[in-house]
C-alpha cells in the first residue's frame, strides 16, 4: 500500500537533494530529534510543517478533490567560528536552484508546480563545543488529492 502523499513528498525532496550535488552531499536528513553531530555539517535537515487542505471541486459522488499545501522547512546547517554565514548561504543557494530548476527530479508527478520559498531565517547555535549556524527556509509544496484518498495525487 502506498505511502501518505506527505511521506511521498518527503521522501522524494530528501532523494532530491542528496542527488543534486549540493555541499551537503548525501548529508540529507528528516526530523532528526537528536543534536546533529557537528561532523556531519554541512547537511541539510527537512522538517514537515503545517498543512492547509481546501476543496476545490465536488468531484464523483459527492467526494471532492482537495488542495493541499504543505510546508517544509530546509534548514542548510554548517559548523565553524569563521565563514560561517557565507557558506550557509551557500548552500541555501544550491537548494534554491535544485527546488526552482526545470530540470526533472523524483518530486514530478507528485506535486501541482515546482515548490516556492516562503521565507528564511538564520540560526546561530553557540552552546555546543563548536558552534552551528543554520540558514532555514520554509518551503510550500502543492498538490491534490481525492477527499478519503491521502495515498496518490488527483487531476483536479
Amino acid at each position: 500500500m502506498a505511502e501518505h502523499m506527505q511521506q511521498q513528498i518527503v521522501q522524494a525532496l530528501q532523494t532530491t537533494l542528496k542527488l543534486a550535488g549540493t555541499g551537503a552531499q548525501d548529508r540529507v536528513r528528516v526530523d532528526g530529534l537528536d543534536l546533529l553531530p557537528v561532523g556531519d555539517c554541512p547537511a541539510l535537515e527537512l522538517t514537515v510543517g503545517e498543512e492547509s487542505v481546501a476543496p476545490i471541486t465536488n468531484g464523483k459522488a459527492g467526494a471532492a478533490t482537495q488542495q493541499r499545501e504543505l510546508q517544509i522547512e530546509v534548514a542548510c546547517l554548517v559548523a565553524g567560528s569563521r565563514d560561517y554565514r557565507p557558506r550557509a548561504a551557500e548552500l541555501l543557494a544550491q537548494v534554491e536552484e535544485v527546488l526552482g530548476s526545470r530540470q526533472p527530479t523524483v518530486l514530478d508527478g507528485l506535486l501541482a508546480r515546482r515548490p516556492r520559498l516562503l521565507g528564511t531565517r538564520p540560526q546561530l547555535d553557540g552552546q555546543g563545543a563548536q558552534a552551528v549556524y543554520a540558514i532555514r527556509s520554509m518551503w510550500m509544496f502543492r498538490y491534490f488529492t481525492a477527499e478519503g484518498a491521502p495515498r496518490g495525487p488527483a487531476i483536479p
